[in-house]
Order: structure tokens, then C-alpha cells, then sequence
């Protein structure tokens, strides 16, 4: 049985006079899942995500969130949230007050909202905030209240851009844990360009290169994590190649550069024994050893998947 769907996308293309920003694009967002959505500048990841918030209506296609098309919403009240990259705050109104208004659009009773106010405000490490204004606020203390109002009630599906970009270490590392806790009860598609972000916190994910998506799958399955391992070679290192490539298979064997092997884990042997067997002729050979990871990082794959970067 297939895994339940959040968010479907099928055909989907739009266009801006003679910019193609989507072209035929398909995605599927597992139910529960914290899923990355990837792509260089101009990739379509902002038009994708208007799409699925309902704010722009594709020329062809489909998308539809929670099974409701995405240009039928307002079915959905109190069950799909949103959080903008550069959301606005009135600067004359209270924290309080604006997500007390937010509750409420949200379908929350008045006594619902305050309650829920306060739980929002704790979360994101701002309930001292709760009585100054938008033009009291700094820009990482906005892009958190900016959290807190996607949080409101219990969405089931919480869309957020670019959720912790211009916060302070510590602030991203709350604002990432806050995000990760919120699977499996409500699925979470994150738009990001941090890479190293995504990988750590998302399930799942998608690249997307001139509107269209050219990799999708767990983080595990972008990654290759169970069907590769990268080796970090001390310096001047001569690694056997040849005693490897007889064990494992000329195909299999990478020197990446002087400093980085690459071994494909062949179809009938897990990662953990890959790794004992490569290790075990690494050592007997004397060949210095830095470090080893299972498969790549996401950067990477990012990189080779839309050929942004030098690719190995």
C-alpha cells in the first residue's frame, strides 16, 4: 500500500510573460513527513510554494493539499498554515494581539486563541514579547513570531519559507527543533537554501531545477546514505586501488581526489559490512584514514543533480 499523500502536485506550470517558472511539475508530499523543498535562484520553489498556500493559480495542472485543490482553501481553515520568507507585521500592533487575530481567522474560540497565544509564544522563546509592537521587534524576533503564527491551532499541513534565515545559531537551533517536533502529527514542507538545514532536520525532500523536479525521495535516498560511503584519506595517502577494485569492482572504486574514496555498495552487502571490509584493507595496507560517512551530503547532491558546481 502506498503512503498516504499531504500534497500532490501533477502537471503543474506557470508562467510569468516569457519566464517559465513551473514546467510540468510533479511532487508528491508524504503524510508526516518534514519534506525539503530544493532549488538554485529562479528554480520555482517561491511559485510552488504560492501555489500550494492558494495565493497564485497555476496555467496548467494540479495541486491539491490535503486532497482539497489548492484553489479551494478555504475548506481547509485551521488546518493549513503558512509562513511567508519576508512576512510583514503591523508595527503598531501588539504580538498578542496580531496572533490573537490570526487564532481567531483560524477558527479558534477568543478563550481558544489566548490560550493558544501563550503556547505559540513559548515555543519560538518570545512569551516576554507578547505586549510590544511590530516596530519593537527585531528582525530574528519577527521571522520567530512569524513561526509562532504558522503554529497556531493544529495545522496538518505548515508550509514555511526560509524558516530560520537571519536568525543567531542558537535561535536556528531552537526554531530547527520546533520544526522536526511538529512530524508526524502535521506534515511540514520547509523552502530552504540552507542545505546543511535541510538535511539535518527533513525526512524528505525535492530538488528542483528550471521548474521542473529532477530528484525526489527520503533524505537517505538523495543522499545515497545506503548505497555509498565516502572515506576521508589522510595526506599523501595511496590508498589500494587495485586490491579494492578486485574485492568490490572496478566500477565501484572512486579517488575522487587525493583526499576522498568513494565505494558503491554492491546489491547484496549492507553499509556496515562495506565499511568493516573497506576499513579492514585500508588498515592492512597502512593507508591513513580520517574520517568515513555514509554517502554524500545533500550539498552534493544537490550540486551534481543541477550541475551549479563542479561535479567529481
Amino acid at each position: 500500500m502506498s503512503q498516504p499523500l499531504a500534497i500532490r502536485t501533477l502537471g503543474l506550470s506557470k508562467r510569468y510573460a516569457r519566464v517559465t517558472a513551473l514546467d510540468d511539475l510533479e511532487l508528491e508530499v508524504p503524510r508526516g513527513a518534514v519534506f525539503g523543498l530544493l532549488g538554485p535562484n529562479g528554480a520555482g520553489k517561491s511559485t510552488t510554494f504560492g501555489i500550494l498556500c492558494g495565493w497564485l493559480r497555476p496555467d496548467a495542472g494540479e495541486a491539491t493539499v490535503l486532497d482539497v485543490p489548492s484553489g479551494s482553501l478555504a475548506q481547509l481553515v485551521g488546518r493549513v498554515s503558512a509562513m511567508p520568507q519576508d512576512a510583514a507585521f503591523p508595527p503598531q500592533v501588539s504580538v498578542a494581539k496580531q496572533l490573537r487575530f490570526y487564532a481567531r481567522l483560524g477558527g479558534l474560540a477568543p478563550g481558544e486563541a489566548v490560550r493558544d497565544v501563550e503556547r505559540v509564544l513559548a515555543l519560538v522563546e518570545l512569551s516576554d514579547a507578547a505586549a510590544r509592537r511590530g516596530n519593537q521587534l527585531s528582525h530574528g524576533m519577527l521571522k520567530r513570531i512569524a513561526l509562532a503564527q504558522a503554529l497556531l491551532g493544529k495545522p496538518e499541513v505548515i508550509l514555511l519559507d526560509e524558516p530560520t534565515a537571519g536568525l543567531d545559531p542558537a535561535s536556528a537551533r531552537h526554531i530547527k527543533d520546533v520544526i522536526a517536533a511538529q512530524a508526524p502529527r502535521a506534515t511540514v514542507v520547509v523552502s530552504s537554501h540552507n542545505l546543511t538545514e535541510i538535511q539535518e532536520i527533513c525526512t524528505h525532500g525535492a530538488i528542483l531545477n528550471k521548474g521542473k523536479c529532477i530528484a525526489r525521495g527520503t533524505i537517505a535516498e538523495l543522499t545515497r546514505s545506503g548505497t555509498e560511503i565516502t572515506i576521508e584519506l589522510g595526506a599523501r595517502a595511496k590508498p589500494p586501488l587495485s586490491a579494492l577494485e578486485a574485492r568490490f569492482g572496478k566500477d565501484a572504486v572512486t579517488l575522487v581526489d587525493e583526499s576522498t574514496l568513494r565505494i558503491l555498495c554492491p546489491p547484496t552487502t549492507d553499509v556496515a559490512t562495506l565499511i568493516a571490509s573497506v576499513l579492514g584493507l585500508l588498515l592492512e595496507d597502512g593507508t591513513p584514514i580520517l574520517g568515513v560517512r555514509r554517502g554524500t551530503t545533500l550539498e552534493r547532491a544537490f550540486l551534481d543533480a543541477t550541475k551549479t558546481g563542479p561535479v567529481p
